[in-house]
C-alpha cells in the first residue's frame, strides 16, 4: 500500500506549531486582533494554519536577527519545516495558477 506524502502547509502539526509558539513568546492571537480587514475575524485566523505558520517564521526569524541566543534549538529545527512547508506551497500555488485562469477565463 503506497502513502501520499504531506505536503505544503499539511506536513505541519497544529500543535507543534503552537508548542514552538509558546516556546519563543508569539501569542498569535495578539497578531490576529491586530489584523483590521473586512475578512475572517481574529478567532478564524489564530485557527488558521498558513496564517499562523507564516507569523510564527517571520516572528523566528526576526529573533533570529535581534536575539539569536534567545531562540530555543526546537524552534529552530521547526523554522527548517515550516520553511520547506512554505515553499512547497508556493510551488502548489504557482502550478494551480494557470487551471484557475482557465476556469475564471482570464
Amino acid at each position: 500500500m503506497s502513502l501520499i506524502q504531506a505536503r505544503g502547509f499539511a506536513r505541519l502539526d497544529f500543535e507543534e506549531i503552537k508548542r514552538v509558539a509558546a516556546l519563543t513568546g508569539f501569542d498569535i492571537r495578539v497578531h490576529a486582533s491586530k489584523k483590521r480587514s473586512c475578512g475572517p475575524g481574529c478567532d478564524y485566523l489564530a485557527q488558521d494554519k498558513r496564517y499562523c505558520t507564516l507569523l510564527l517564521v517571520r516572528h523566528i526569524e526576526h529573533m533570529l536577527q535581534e536575539r539569536p541566543h534567545d531562540v530555543p534549538q526546537p524552534a529552530l529545527v521547526w523554522l527548517d519545516a515550516a520553511r520547506i512547508a512554505a515553499r512547497e506551497y508556493a510551488d502548489i500555488e504557482r502550478a494551480m495558477r494557470p487551471a484557475l485562469h482557465r476556469v475564471e477565463g482570464d
